[in-house]
């Protein structure tokens, strides 16, 4: 599927790394000629590429380092400061620890908040909204007694249309749909009272594919709802056809479950990781997650003649302030969730952390230019749990980086 011309990029060598740590990028590196040294080999660090490819594909890299291609690809997003910028410049970074998880983070840095853009902010955003939908769908079954339907709603599309014209021509069929009056008394039928929508997109040899999952929450549990399929899928059409959609099969373009078996994904995922962790996991049929896109970009990956990372740049900015997620007019009160937006779901510090130690602006420029800030985690946290917290792994790694630099200087003088 993607073309001969999937070449590793050179790494984080090279360049000079800004004393302050302020906005470090990765998109001025150049490959040094000093070579890797071998301390780095336990340690895993100076390596030409994060990405590895196998007869299976590639290994996902961490998250990290996939926040740092986004950057690199969008320079003038939030992303590009996200656990970098300083929260309070007049104070220095930390790294905290959670005793009960046993996981390292960064403090006194700023997040972004972005569930498309940042895979870090987007995995502990998708985490929280998952409890969420978990938590208010068990309080609708087992409080209000109610039953759970799932819709998906889905059209045709070919290699050549645009995401973003996609996207509007969609919210206009979804609008015309559930406007429908016959819809309006179809769902009376069914005892719904409430929806919540998940929206997801994939790319594939057809180009984009965006599609959404409509949660139909019940007054009872309903067992006779597949006779309501066929007439709900021929509306579906007509409402696509008159956005400007390509119509959708009968068989394909409106799909009905019971809540607990949507399709093979949804079981395997649970029903809440379906609607908030779509564009994370591996798409269906040969399709691919924006974050899969990201990933290849890594590569120089190239799909139907278009390389990953400028399909990357066109998801970023078509989906730039839309909502993962929404729930109906009232719906999370009355199952008692606590509004939050992404950006302060992302904010959250972890409870019972504990301050380990700060990091000084020389120190975290060198971690984020040779792009090492999750190594640096990683070491904390076994030092921590080794008992030997400021005598190891962490210690080994920032003198390693420190003689790494001044040898690299001394042979660019």
């Amino acid at each position: 599927m993607y073309g001969n011309n999937i070449v590793s990029q050179s790494g984080a060598q090279g360049g000079s790394a800004r004393a302050d740590g302020e906005g470090a990028s990765t998109s001025d590196r150049r490959e040094s000629a000093l070579p890797a040294p071998k301390f780095g080999d336990s340690l895993g660090i100076f390596t030409k590429s994060p990405v590895i490819l196998t007869t299976k594909g590639f290994q996902r890299v961490h998250e990290f380092l996939l926040q740092d291609q986004s950057a690199k690809l969008l320079p003038k997003e939030r992303v590009c400061n996200c656990l970098k910028k300083r929260i309070d410049k007049q104070k220095q970074r930390e790294v905290k620890y959670n005793e009960s998880r046993k996981k390292a983070h960064w403090a006194n840095v700023q997040r972004c908040g972005s569930v498309w853009t940042c895979p870090v902010c987007a995995k502990q955003i998708t985490e929280k909204r998952r409890e969420e939908l978990k938590k208010g769908l068990e309080t609708w079954k087992n409080v209000h007694l109610g039953g759970v339907l799932l819709l998906t709603l889905t059209f045709s599309h070919s290699v050549n249309e645009s995401l973003s014209s996609l996207l509007k021509r969609q919210k206009h069929a979804y609008k015309r749909f559930f406007e429908n009056t016959r819809v309006v008394n179809l769902m009376k039928s069914i005892f719904v009272e409430h929806k919540i929508k998940g929206f997801e997109v994939t790319y594939g040899q057809n180009g984009w594919h965006p599609h959404n999952h409509v949660l139909l929450l019940t007054k009872y549990q309903v067992h006779n709802f597949e006779l309501y399929r066929d007439e709900l899928a021929k509306i579906w059409i007509e409402c696509c056809t008159k956005s400007g959609l390509s119509a959708p099969s009968m068989e394909h373009g409106l799909d009905i479950r019971d809540g607990s078996y949507a399709e093979q994904y949804v079981s395997k995922w649970g029903i809440e990781h379906e609607l908030t962790k779509g564009h994370v996991k591996k798409g269906r049929n040969g399709g691919f997650t924006p974050f899969d896109l990201l990933h290849y970009s890594m590569l120089d990956g190239q799909m139907n003649g278009r390389t990953s990372a400028s399909l990357w740049q066109e998801f970023a900015i078509s989906t730039k302030g839309a909502r993962q997620l929404v729930w109906g007019r009232g719906l999370k009160k009355l199952l008692k969730i606590e509004e939050k937006t992404d950006e302060e779901l992302a904010e959250e510090t972890e409870q019972e952390a504990i301050s380990l130690r700060t990091v000084d602006d020389f120190a975290f420029s060198l971690l984020c230019h040779y792009q090492l800030r999750h190594k640096f985690l990683e070491c904390i946290e076994r030092d921590y749990e080794n008992g030997c917290f400021g005598n190891g792994e962490t210690e080994r790694l920032l003198i390693a980086l420190l003689e790494h630099e001044i040898e690299r200087l001394r042979l660019s003088a």
